[in-house]
This record gives C-alpha cells, structure tokens and sequence, in this order.
C-alpha cells in the first residue's frame, strides 16, 4: 500500500462488521490521544498559549515584523463599519 488511495480501497474491502470493527477502534485511539494531549500547557511567564491544541504566540514583536493580529483587528473593524453603515 503506497497511498491513500490504497488503504482506502483496502478499507473498502473489508465486510461492513469489519470495517465497523476498524472504525471504532480508530474513534477509541483518536479519543485517547485527545486525552493524552489535553495535559500540555505552556511553561510559566511563556509568552505562549495553547488554543485547540496549538501553541500560540501571544506576546509583542519586533518594530520591523509584520503583527497579523494588528491587520487582522483593523480588517474586522472595517468590516464591521461596512455593516454598520448599511443599517444607518
């Protein structure tokens, strides 16, 4: 098997019961990881916080680095405006 493609069909293969079989024990696995992951949290003083489990960066940067959540917040702002402006 060399894609996805190939488990896929492979999973095709399968009868229903065991591709039932196979699902459930997928949902079990993926639920433990879930559980296995949800103790991470960021070290003390960090800079970071864990949001859907990634870590985000929420401190200040450099002058001369471009800050997306800035342009993002101006982005909504006018967006909000527009709508705003149409009510009026």
């Amino acid at each position: 098997m060399n894609s996805v493609r190939d488990i896929l069909d492979a999973i095709r293969a399968l009868p229903r019961p065991d591709r039932l079989k196979l699902a459930e024990a997928l949902t079990q696995e993926i639920e433990g990881e879930k559980a296995a992951h949800a103790n991470f949290k960021p070290p003390p003083g960090s800079l970071l916080e864990l949001r859907d489990g990634f870590y985000v960066y929420t401190g200040r940067l450099g002058s001369s680095a471009f800050d997306h959540r800035v342009d993002r917040e101006e982005r909504i702002d006018e967006l909000i405006s527009r709508i705003d402006a149409h009510r009026a």
